[in-house]
């Protein structure tokens, strides 16, 4: 290379301009290597991870055709919001024509909904499950047994970071089963992967093969470079030039050479390259500026067939393009065969072009005008609507941006239902909410709109909020009455789910006298939501009034055995809830019948919920057995998510009763999952074990995560009410006026309604607050209350609070024999129930009364024996943080024991820290994810991993988790708690 001549210099004749190639891959020889050889070895996962235009695509492809096995190459659109496997499908249908003669299962007329030009060829579509979860798994399985069937042995997702949740469960489904299935390669950008993307928890398990593609050096820069202009030489001053402006980019370097050429600045002369002096180049500093040059200097009729495939997306054929460009067929295949031979684009075997790479097509996208883009969508989706398998996704989305309402919502309403089928309910969600927010749908069809939502997998409350506007805004307008209570009765249900119940409650007692009038199964259910006391400052009386009118009409209106159920299961739940043993007969008279997949769903919910109410009865024996009935039905009946709930109602019942072992494990796969709700109780839970175990801070910033997480929690939610905590973690710091801060909503809510029930887990720490603050009056007004207000209530619960709450007074009185006594009440109250915990940090104040009163005394020693029983017990237990302080009780009292507590020597058996880490490691988590679990930080996590490997000889922590597997360090899970599932 040699410098040429200037700008202002003579006119290069146009022989002397290069042909430039497309480029070998340049660089990645050692890339290339390492991912044959992950392919070669055992089964497993490979990832190919790195910004956009590293190579992920060009590797992928110079690898597919060097391997035996048949690949299915699934590509994953940037659409804003994805089709379901709609990845997938498109790469089965370009793989296989047909099903016909495949050896597939009656569980294959599951793929009937996403291949309805097979559905001769495919068994009859099974009965339909209620549960979208269950439905989804269902639908997952088929699509394995298809990609057997086909003999898939490399399946390829690219650009997974764009890919819908179902497509990732799938992938996650294959990657359980890999000694059975194909091998599985993505490539993804790390920066764009969602925080709680499935994707996420995928590429993190064990056994994954990373490879993640470098930016080029000079040597590299000079190889791509040469490549395109003949294999000539390139001077180390041009490649240098060039990496330093793409910063290595494979792809920048590319389209930086290509403009040169289109510009004219590289020539071939006398047998060698030549250039203007580097000095005098510009190059543009991104992808899209270098991109939208090169355009510029095409031919219009190259331009029009760019800017029509890149609104149409993917690989089109050449006629498409056309029809969407709306000029002659011979004026666009001439423009594509100029954009093919400049390296734009790429032609598949079936004549099919596409961008050569996604940020060429965005970068014309963007740069079309609202108008022009208008256009060419809604010529887009009328030639798409002529297909023989309509995407109704893609067509909606084509329409919307067209500005075209009506033909966006028929679309968008059949692709929600496409969704629904197919156990995607989020994407359903997400369709139709863009309907109703972007004015597609408007007045009296908003609500039919909302009432077919699956409100439950709206990803997060901002969502609903938008859908509450939109709901306000429709019951406001011009509707004739029946279309006006409906949107009101949507709105009152929607604003319960926002945490917002007082409005609520209001919009939803407008709602009654239209329900009653034209839907009365609907206003039961209207009636039955306004008598469950949650959320209002109603009194208890108002919601029981309530509770009798939805029963007297029950009565009397039509309604399915479903129904019916339903009603009962939840008349019983709600008199528990309310405070009213009459519940306990209303749950033992529920009818044992009910076979239907309704009337069995609202079984396992109306145990689940009438569970919970036990639990806040303190009637744990009752809960346990009523929890187990409602997650075994919904086990067998593939009633995924509410078993998933109800597991996070049995996690947080095994640690009132003291069944810890596990809970770390449980936890940490609830924090993955995508239900905010068991993401609460998973940070709820860590948080209390955290404060056992002596690490208050951390106990108290994930009980504050916990309360914004999910749904607003109260003291009817009793054992999940993040407020009882946050007071006794207060009270621990000695911080008395945070603990009555954190607890004094809650407090004037039982006052107001007078379910004095709810006060149970709160009374105590208030009342020990107030003390500390002095306020003993006000402390024995509020034991008075509660006492009151539970009298005569079989409840456990209340029993062992209210002892608590009365030593608490008798300990300020100065009567410390008397506080001992009852202390030691209400421990044996709390084994009652059981909680030993509770029971045990009561017999340690019982024994600190006794000492107090006179340690010298008789009372003395067997107090100090109380003590090193209640030392033994926390430290059985878990809670190594209340051991510390015990032991400082007994130190104290002249008495020791031996070692200190929550550091014994283990010698070569792994610490229990050291334990938790390698169960995390074991499920495939980074240190990063751990330490998040675990309340450490990353640094920590990554010494308890190498004193495990040095422990257990093992020289990676693949070796390492592999070795705890076989030797019993991670024992299997309990069958009785399953993990949550991603559903």
């Amino acid at each position: 290379m040699s410098a040429a001549k200037s700008a202002g210099g003579p006119a290069r004749r146009p022989d002397l301009v290069p042909r430039l190639a497309v480029p070998r891959l340049a660089g990645r020889d050692r890339d290339l290597a390492l991912f044959e050889q992950a392919l070669d070895g055992r089964p497993g996962l490979v990832v190919v991870a790195g910004e956009a235009g590293i190579g992920k695509t060009r590797l992928l492809h110079e690898l597919l055709p060097r391997r035996p096995e048949t690949a299915l190459v699934a590509v994953c659109p940037p659409f804003r919001e994805p089709y379901t496997l709609g990845p997938v499908v498109d790469a089965v249908r370009r793989l296989a024509g047909s099903v016909a003669g495949l050896p597939l299962t009656g569980l294959a007329g599951a793929l009937r909904p996403l291949f309805p030009e097979w559905a001769e060829h495919l068994p009859p579509a099974p009965e339909p499950l209620p549960d979208d979860a269950a439905a989804r798994h269902r639908l997952l399985r088929a699509l394995a047994e298809l990609v057997d069937a086909l003999g898939v042995g490399l399946f390829v997702v690219e650009d997974a970071h764009w890919a819908d949740e179902t497509t990732l469960e799938l992938l996650l489904l294959l990657r359980a089963r890999w000694e059975h299935g194909p091998r599985l390669v993505l490539t993804y950008r790390p920066e764009d992967v969602r925080p709680r993307s499935p994707l996420r928890r995928l590429v993190a398990q064990a056994g994954v093969t990373r490879l993640e593609p470098a930016p080029l050096d000079t040597a590299g820069t000079a190889d791509l470079v040469s490549s395109m202009l003949g294999g000539e030489p390139v001077s180390v001053e041009f490649a240098e030039f060039l990496r330093a402006h793409t910063d290595g980019l494979p792809l920048a370097i590319e389209e930086s050479v290509r403009l040169l050429h289109d510009r004219a600045d590289l020539v071939h002369e006398d047998g060698a390259w030549l250039r203007r002096d580097v000095a005098e180049l510009d190059v543009p500093p991104g992808i899209r500026e270098a991109v939208l040059e090169r355009i510029s200097r095409l031919r219009p009729a190259v331009g029009r067939a760019l800017a029509a495939l890149a609104v149409l997306e993917g690989e089109r054929p050449p006629a498409l393009v056309a029809e969407v460009a709306g000029a002659p067929p011979a004026d666009v295949s001439a423009g594509l065969a100029e954009a093919l031979a400049g390296g734009l684009l790429q032609e598949d075997r079936e004549g099919r072009v596409s961008f050569r790479h996604v940020l060429a097509a965005r970068s014309v996208y963007h740069d079309l005008g609202a108008a022009e883009r208008g256009r060419l969508h809604r010529r887009a989706g009328r030639a798409l609507e002529r297909e023989p398998v309509l995407r109704a996704a893609e067509l909606a989305r084509h329409f919307r941006e067209a500005g075209d309402p009506a033909r966006w919502a028929a679309h968008a309403r059949r692709a929600a239902d496409d969704a629904i089928a197919s156990g995607d309910p989020r994407t359903a969600f997400g369709l139709l909410l863009d309907l109703l927010v972007g004015g597609a749908v408007r007045g009296a069809a908003v609500a039919p709109v909302v009432q077919r939502m699956p409100l439950y997998a709206a990803p997060g409350d901002d969502p609903l909020r938008a859908l509450v506007a939109v709901l306000r805004e429709t019951a406001a307008g011009e509707l004739g009455d029946e279309e006006r209570t409906e949107a009101t009765w949507q709105l009152a249900r929607l604003m319960f789910h926002v945490g917002d119940p007082g409005n609520a409650a209001a919009a939803m007692e407008r709602a009654v006298p239209g329900l009653v009038r034209d839907r009365p199964v609907a206003a039961v259910h209207a009636m039955m939501m306004l008598a469950r006391p949650l959320g209002t400052t109603h009194p208890a009386a108002r919601h029981r009034a309530w509770l009798e009118r939805a029963g007297r009409l029950s009565r009397t209106c039509p309604g399915s055995p479903q129904e019916r159920l339903s009603f009962l299961m939840d008349r019983a739940a709600t008199l528990l809830v309310l405070g009213d043993p009459a519940g306990w007969a209303a749950a033992r008279d529920l009818p044992d019948a009910g076979e239907t997949p309704g009337e069995l769903l609202q079984r396992a919910r109306g145990f689940a919920n009438l569970g919970e109410a036990a639990m806040l009865w303190g009637r744990y024996d009752e809960a346990r057995r009523l929890l187990d009935a409602a997650a075994a039905l919904a086990e067998e009946h593939r009633h995924l998510r509410l078993r998933d709930l109800v597991g996070g109602t049995l996690a947080h019942l095994d640690w009132l009763t003291g069944g810890w072992t596990g809970l770390g494990r449980w936890a940490a796969t609830a924090l993955d999952a995508g239900e905010p709700v068991l993401r609460a109780d998973a940070l709820l839970l860590t948080g209390q074990l955290d404060a056992a175990r002596g690490r208050h801070r951390e106990a108290a910033e994930k009980t504050r995560s916990a309360a914004a997480t999910g749904r607003p929690r109260g003291p009817a939610d009793g054992f999940r009410d993040p407020s009882a905590v946050l007071a006794r973690l207060a009270l621990a710091a000695g911080r008395p006026a945070e603990a009555l801060a954190a607890t004094d909503a809650a407090w004037r809510l039982v006052e107001a309604k007078g379910l004095w029930l709810w006060a149970a887990e709160i009374a105590p720490p208030r009342v020990r607050a107030l003390l500390q603050e002095g306020r003993a009056g006000e402390a024995a007004d509020a034991a008075g209350a509660f006492a009151a207000g539970t009298r005569g209530l079989d409840a456990p619960m209340a029993t062992a609070a209210r002892l608590l709450a009365e030593a608490l007074l008798a300990r300020d009185g100065g009567e410390p024999l008397a506080a001992a006594g009852l202390f030691e009440e209400a421990a044996a109250a709390w084994e009652v129930l059981p909680r030993p915990y509770d029971a045990l940090l009561a017999r340690e104040a019982a024994a600190r009364c006794r000492l107090a009163a006179g340690p010298g005394g008789p009372a003395g020693a067997p107090a100090v024996g109380a003590l090193r029983e209640v030392f033994a017990g926390l430290t059985a237990l878990g809670a190594a943080g209340d051991a510390e302080r015990v032991r400082g009780a007994l130190a104290e009292a002249g008495a020791r024991v031996g070692g200190r507590a929550g550091r014994p020597g283990y010698g070569d058996r792994l610490s229990p820290r050291e334990l938790d880490v390698v169960r995390l490691l074991v499920e495939g988590r980074t240190s990063a994810q751990i330490a998040r679990v675990l309340g450490l930080s990353p640094r920590t996590v990554e010494k308890h991993v190498q004193a495990a490997m040095r422990k257990r000889g093992a020289p990676s922590r693949t070796a390492l988790a592999v070795a705890a597997v076989e030797s019993g360090d991670v024992p299997p899970a309990a069958r009785r708690r399953p993990p949550p599932s991603s559903a």
